[in-house]
């Protein structure tokens, strides 16, 4: 499963990165410089430039819980991650340890147990099992069993994984969400005291230099 959701999210993240390259140019250029307003912060900073497609690769390539609210700026929600999600791993260990099926064992019975050989090497049981009553005689079947491995029930297992699963989903769903919100709430902010904006541009083989400049009422 997280198999086929990292593949997922992995394709998405190359398309974007495609997009991104027919679109813009190179993906590795510098982000032109801009004029920033003096109250900003550098924490609002990072915020407004913060990717979804980063965040979609770290998820989809880093196996480290947590790490895209880390990339996100959410450092104690990523902690508090990692810690749940290796919480999730040591159940697989438990597991792994109280699954150990040692010597086999006689399994429990509702029936009488009839005994061939007992206490030896060569023992045998078998299930006395009613199939009819003749006055005072009572017919019985004879079913043998034999010893059984003794197992978990699986119950480690399936929480280790719900948990590992579970702190996945919500990373890379919340994280990415938190991503946004972020990158919002700084453009909002910012943006309706904005009256002047200055778009610098640079052509290197024209030897060119410019400022767009858009002023809004």
């Amino acid at each position: 499963m997280l198999i086929f959701i990292n593949s997922l999210m992995l394709l998405v993240f190359v398309s974007s990165l495609t997009a991104q390259t027919n679109v813009g140019g190179d993906i590795l250029d510098e982000i032109p410089l801009h004029p920033l307003p003096e109250e900003m912060t550098f924490e609002e900073y990072q915020d407004m430039n913060r990717r979804l497609s980063i965040g979609l690769a770290l998820a989809a390539t880093v196996p480290v819980p947590g790490i895209v609210h880390q990339y996100a700026g959410e450092k104690e929600t990523a902690k508090k991650l990692f810690y749940i999600s290796a919480g999730g791993f040591a159940t697989f260990i438990v597991a792994a340890v109280t699954s150990d099926p040692g010597e086999p064992e006689w399994p429990e019975s509702d029936y009488e147990i009839f005994y061939l050989n007992e206490g030896q090497d060569n023992e045998r049981r078998f299930e006395k099992i009613p199939t009819g009553i003749n006055g005072d005689t009572t017919y019985y079947k004879f079913n043998q069993i034999y010893k059984e491995e003794s197992r978990g029930d699986g119950t480690l297992f399936v929480l280790g994984a719900a948990t590992i699963l579970g702190v996945y989903l919500y990373d890379t769903i919340h994280g990415l969400k938190m991503i946004h919100d972020k990158r919002e709430a700084v453009r909002y902010k910012f943006g309706k005291d904005l009256k002047l904006s200055l778009r610098p541009s640079f052509d290197p083989f024209a030897r060119k230099a410019g400022i767009g400049l858009q002023l809004y009422f």
